[in-house]
């Protein structure tokens, strides 16, 4: 040929015509028809498995098998005359406005089925009527009667197949109008910043707010400390997001990659997005940004802040212990642990230990624990009351000879109440001895009030 279309990397609508400009056939491919994160990134072709059937979508496309990367003039890799026998799935609802919604199923639906389909909202919620757009065999867009903010609500979809004629098989899904978050309403749980060797970053966030929140409008950048400005802001820019309350959200622009490297991840927790901020394996600022363009949290991470016994932290996550704590206290972060594969993508941290309050000025939880990175009680939480806001404290921690072992806080000024956790290390990172240990915490005021109290607590291991 004397010049060829161009066909971009991401996807593109091919057509064949006749030489008058009939439609003989056409297809509209995309990347992630791949299903191959190696093979999506170049070299390889999407070969056509079954060339009898109508159906042009990406069930009938694979990536090529063959050694050379694909068949060029010769019978595809991946030819199959197999009937397609898979039940389709209404997989979520895109929720545009209070009285329009995107139905989405997991592949090519045919359209006359779509048309002749029932469906059905639950809370007395009508569809007046539907729409398909002839370019998108994946979607149905209905309008409704109004919905409302924090009201779950179900669609049901029956009567409808796909492409080859398969009944639909999970026919449900629930859906939620979304709301605009506020400060605070989100935080970051957990951090990824030095990914295993193909591996990718992530950060993990946390809706501990009452709103069901669309983070699709959200942002995350980090920090330019030469010009003092939030800098390298990327959207999270994946397709509808919605975060319930209590839940969490796995942010990352290859979710294949970081579901091989952690297969215990929680993937319908992934939101893929085309970037990410850099951020350093050493040291950097993760910081979230709402809808209105505010800094929801921000983190200021360093590697020193890994469990100093580990041997690698390449591919090991820092988590959150307690959503409640000031997220920029370095005690309120550990390295994931080990027996989960040191990193929980998706799901509450193995090493989440929310603060209990003490009876009295200082209390510790547990009162026993064990710095193995076993993902049970692997930090002691140490929590202070104080009368009033303005006192200064320091914390030490002796062993059971009184020798000093570690220095936890220095006349630090104090919030009335707060917590700080201990992981067992001494003030040269070595791992303290089994046994009993005395914990002294004093605070005093501007007006010459002092407070001391002691309490104990055991270091322990397997033995």
């Amino acid at each position: 040929m004397p010049s060829w279309p161009s066909l971009t990397n991401g996807g593109e609508t091919i057509e064949l015509t006749s030489i008058n400009g009939a439609l003989i056939d056409k297809v509209s491919y995309n990347s992630s028809w791949y299903a191959d994160s190696e093979k999506d990134d170049g070299g390889y072709t999407l070969e056509k498995v079954n060339p009898f059937s109508i159906c042009n979508f990406d069930n009938n496309w694979r990536a090529s098998t063959d050694v050379s990367g694909g068949t060029p003039g010769a019978q595809n890799s991946v030819y199959s005359l197999a009937a397609d026998t898979v039940s389709p799935n209404l997989i979520k609802v895109l929720v545009n406005s209070a009285t329009e919604i995107q139905a989405v199923f997991n592949e090519g639906m045919d359209f006359s089925s779509l048309l002749a389909g029932n469906y059905s909202i639950n809370n007395s919620i009508t569809i007046d009527s539907i729409q398909l757009d002839s370019t998108n065999y994946y979607r149905l867009t209905l309008f409704i009667s109004p919905i409302i903010t924090s009201v779950i609500y179900t669609l049901t979809a029956d009567n409808i197949t796909d492409c080859p004629g398969n009944l639909i098989a999970n026919n449900t899904t629930d859906f939620v109008l979304p709301e605009n978050g506020e400060v605070g309403d989100i935080i970051l749980n957990e951090i990824l910043f030095n990914p295993k060797d193909g591996g990718a970053d992530f950060v993990e966030v946390y809706n501990k707010s009452s709103r069901y929140i669309d983070i699709s409008k959200w942002s995350l950048a980090s920090y330019d400390f030469d010009t003092d400005t939030i800098d390298n802001t990327k959207p999270i820019d994946s397709e509808q997001y919605i975060l319930y309350p209590n839940s969490y959200a796995l942010i990352t622009k290859d979710t294949a990659a970081t579901f091989n490297d952690y297969p215990l991840s929680a993937q319908n927790a992934f939101a893929e997005i085309s970037s990410l901020p850099t951020y350093s394996n050493s040291d950097g600022v993760v910081i979230l940004i709402t809808q209105g363009n505010e800094v929801s949290d921000r983190f200021d991470y360093d590697s020193d802040m890994h469990f100093s016994l580990l041997v690698n932290d390449k591919g090991v996550s820092l988590e959150r212990l307690d959503f409640n704590r000031t997220t920029n206290d370095y005690t309120n972060w550990h390295s994931a642990a080990e027996s989960i594969g040191f990193a929980t993508p998706g799901y509450e941290n193995s090493q989440y230990q929310p603060a209990q309050e003490p009876n009295n000025n200082i209390g510790v939880d547990p009162e026993i624990f064990s710095p193995d990175q076993d993902g049970y009680n692997d930090v002691l939480n140490i929590s202070y009351k104080l009368p009033e806001p303005g006192y200064v404290g320091t914390i030490l921690i002796y062993d059971s000879k009184g020798r000093l072992v570690r220095q936890l806080m220095n006349n630090e000024l104090l919030a009335p109440e707060g917590t700080i956790s201990w992981d067992g290390t001494n003030d040269i990172n070595e791992k303290s001895r089994i046994g009993i240990y005395i914990i002294l915490f004093s605070a005093y005021s501007a007006s010459g009030d002092v407070i001391k109290e002691k309490t104990t607590c055991v270091l322990a291991s397997q033995l």
